[in-house]
């Protein structure tokens, strides 16, 4: 019984630590009319790669409906979270199909009342 359970946490371990290196995609989520979200995470956190992943299922993801992806925004978790991309899918001629201008969102937001 003993050797049993040994094996069944030494199995339930081996499978739980290999959740935290398996590359990883919430898929596009619609946030409004042509305009979705991906947020990825590649394994051991490897920003680069996150990146990779999401631009790459974003483009592939608009692709599928014929359809050309523009960036809107991206934000990358600086605690080796993942990467989230926001996009729109528009057809060609769309005059919203235009090059980005990315921006990085400030740290620290100081309002004045």
């Amino acid at each position: 019984m003993k050797k049993t359970v040994s094996v069944v946490i030494s199995l339930l371990s081996l499978t739980l630590g290999a959740c935290g290196t398996v590359p990883r995609s919430s898929g596009a989520m619609q946030l409004g009319p042509d305009t979705y979200r991906i947020s990825a995470r590649a394994s051991m956190g490897n920003s680069i790669e996150s990146q990779k992943m999401a631009l790459l299922e974003a483009k592939e993801y608009c692709t599928s409906m014929k359809r050309e992806m523009v960036v809107v925004a991206t934000d990358l978790d600086k605690n080796f979270g993942p990467f989230e991309v926001t996009f729109r899918c528009l057809n060609a001629g769309d005059p919203d199909l235009v090059r980005p201008t990315l921006e990085k969102a400030p740290d620290t937001v100081i309002r004045v009342k």
